[in-house]
């Protein structure tokens, strides 16, 4: 941007602070530019100063909201799998708890039959043996008594290499 450019009326503060800086640098004075002699190394001077501005301009530019959302994306798509994951597994485990209630209501069921069917053998048998009393039997629990088929109790002998620790 040439110095005796109009748009320089409606440049930032940053160029300002810049240009200001070059002056400095410069050693020119603040009033009268167009005193200035033009050397190679105060274009190179300006055109680094231009360079500068461009870069901070561009650097103190909002980035659009558009760009966050674009970002955020990704850990939004996981999230939404991950519910939709977790959805689907208490699914899963509320269905497998139904089917264990269900199982757990059946084995009390048949609990409950098969204790009433020992009750009502246990009554039989009681009955029976009140029916054998009554008719005269000496002693019910005869019928009861098993067989006993008797058992040699000789100690087993020992191997030859082995030492008795306590003397049974």
């Amino acid at each position: 941007m040439s110095w005796l450019d109009p748009a320089r009326l409606t440049e930032s503060a940053e160029d300002r602070a810049l240009r200001e800086e070059l002056r400095d640098l410069l050693g020119t004075p603040a009033s009268n530019f167009f005193q200035a002699e033009v050397t190679p190394e105060i274009i190179a001077l300006a055109e680094d100063l231009r360079r500068e501005a461009e870069r901070r301009r561009h650097t103190s530019r909002q980035r659009p909201s558009w760009i966050l959302l674009a970002a955020a994306l990704p850990f939004a798509l996981v999230l939404t799998g991950l519910g939709a994951w977790g959805f689907q597994q208490k699914q899963r485990a509320d269905v497998l708890a139904q089917d264990l209630a269900h199982q757990d209501r059946e084995h009390r069921e048949q609990l409950v039959a098969v204790s009433n069917q020992f009750k009502t053998e246990r009554m039989a048998r009681e009955e029976f043996i009140r029916t054998l009393q009554k008719e005269g039997l000496k002693s019910p629990r005869r019928l009861g008594k098993e067989l006993v088929i008797p058992v040699d109790r000789n100690p087993i002998p020992a191997a030859a290499d082995t030492q008795l620790v306590k003397g049974h």
